[in-house]
């Protein structure tokens, strides 16, 4: 019930300011007052007032309440339309080059200037890890935790999934070191040297890291920066190549953020089903909706354990801290033994300490100010690529996730690019890294994970000039 009085409220406010009934520069009830005005709790006003801050629509000003900021009509990109891949329908092997090393080693995976700052991390999650460590007992010391990981995290973990559709039991979950570990795990469970993988365009870069590890060629298809992979490219290829697994990312895919409607999802399985072949889902950003309700998962309209469920914490929570799962499906067994062999066991006191977290409801309330934080920055990122991207061709619009993607004039180069902007400390992540073949050299991923500092917003501003040049 509160929830909907909470979205009828939002809905009501929200239309007031985009229909001007409440004009720029109004002043919106106090909490207290407008609480008693619609029968509703303070906390419900704020959480509404919370989520309309983050949109833009109004701001809070110290001492004085709540202002309206009035409505921008227009999108700032509105000219620019969302980019439709068009990749190669051939499998490729796969190499990789030292940029994306490069990157790593500078700390700027999701960052323009490899910033963190020295601001303390999240209080209460290293005060569940730091009791973790000290209830630890010898036996906890001097054993390995069991194959599939803590029972306990599983346990909390199934219960987590349910907000996707996915109605699971502990046993169905594998621990695993972080989503690229669970990745390994399910390639290795899945295919041999030489297959051919299918997978969306522009993708994920680890994943080509691990095509190249294993001995795989990529089939890359057709995706929209708006609704992902394409169910029709998936179809035609069936119907040309010995695929034996698809790795599909249905959730604020990176790089482009792109969201996959349910209707796609429920084609691609079936499409799937019909050849038996297996579905690895990357879910990791999925936490991560600017809406309060995370979109549901491919692996929950699967009946035949085809799809093999992948996500960790370190998008949503941190990135120290190595803890992923898999859902294997009816690879279970195969990929318990292949946990033993690349990584032999998880640690056991970082589980408790993440499961302490999880239990105590801390995790929700971090997702909540993050999942806030990430909207005003990506609001943010928009208006600043307006000014200083005006020639940019398209730029992605996601609706969750970390990142955008964005493609430059034809004649600019973004790996000669990157090369040019580390001299002048910017770190970009091009395009080329997102691929297996000689495409999007025009195209950046641009991350809106961190606040935009003065010094970011000077990075890009110097990137939008050097662009120009180009």
């Amino acid at each position: 019930m509160t929830d909907f009085l909470y979205r009828q409220l939002l809905r009501n406010l929200t239309e007031e300011i985009r229909s001007e009934r409440r004009p720029v520069g109004s002043r919106l009830p106090s909490i207290r007052s407008l609480s008693r005005e619609r029968g509703v709790s303070k906390s419900t006003i704020l959480a509404a007032y919370d989520r309309l801050e983050a949109d833009g629509l109004i701001s809070a000003r110290p001492r004085s309440g709540y202002f309206v900021n009035g409505v921008q009509h227009t999108d700032p990109l509105s000219s620019h339309p969302p980019l439709i891949s068009q990749p190669e329908s051939t499998p490729l092997p796969v190499t990789s080059g030292q940029v994306l090393m490069d990157i790593m080693e500078r700390g700027a995976a999701f960052d323009l200037v490899g910033d963190q700052g020295t601001e303390l991390g999240n209080e209460a999650l290293r005060r569940c890890l730091a009791r973790a460590q000290r209830r630890q007992t010898a036996g906890n010391q001097n054993n390995y935790d069991e194959p599939a990981g803590l029972h306990r995290l599983r346990s909390v973990l199934a219960n987590r999934l349910h907000s996707g559709g996915s109605h699971l039991e502990a046993d169905q979950i594998i621990v695993t070191s972080g989503c690229q570990h669970a990745l390994l795990l399910a390639l290795m469970a899945t295919t041999q040297r030489g297959d051919v993988v299918a997978v969306e365009s522009p993708g994920f870069y680890g994943l080509f890291q691990l095509f190249e590890a294993l001995g795989l060629k990529a089939l890359e298809l057709p995706s929209s920066a708006e609704s992902g992979l394409s169910p029709d490219a998936f179809e035609l290829a069936l119907q040309h190549w010995d695929i034996k697994v698809l790795v599909v990312s249905p959730c604020y895919s990176t790089p482009t953020g792109a969201s996959m409607p349910e209707s796609n999802k429920k084609r691609i399985l079936l499409l799937a089903q019909s050849r038996n072949i297996p579905i690895i889902e990357d879910d990791i950003y999925a936490e991560l909706s600017f809406n309060e309700q995370r979109p549901r998962t491919l692996q929950s309209y699967d009946d035949q354990g085809l799809v093999l469920l992948c996500s960790s914490v370190s998008k949503s929570l941190s990135r120290d801290l190595r803890i992923g799962w898999i859902v294997p499906g009816r690879y279970r067994e195969r990929i318990k033994q292949l946990k033993l062999v690349t990584s032999l066991a998880s640690c056991r006191a970082q589980q408790q300490g993440l499961v302490d977290f999880l239990q105590e409801g801390s995790f929700d309330r971090h997702l909540r100010v993050r999942r806030q934080k990430l909207r005003q920055q990506y609001q943010q990122l928009l208006e600043m690529l307006s000014q200083c991207l005006p020639s940019m061709k398209t730029c992605s619009r996601p609706q969750g996730g970390l990142a955008l993607w964005v493609e430059l004039p034809d004649s600019v180069d973004s790996l000669d690019l990157y090369g040019q902007c580390l001299e002048k400390g910017i770190i970009l992540t091009p395009g080329r890294l997102f691929t297996a073949q000689e495409r999007y050299r025009n195209a950046l991923r641009i991350s809106f994970a961190f606040p935009w500092t003065e010094k970011r917003r000077a990075a890009l501003a110097l990137l939008g000039r050097m662009v120009a040049d180009q």
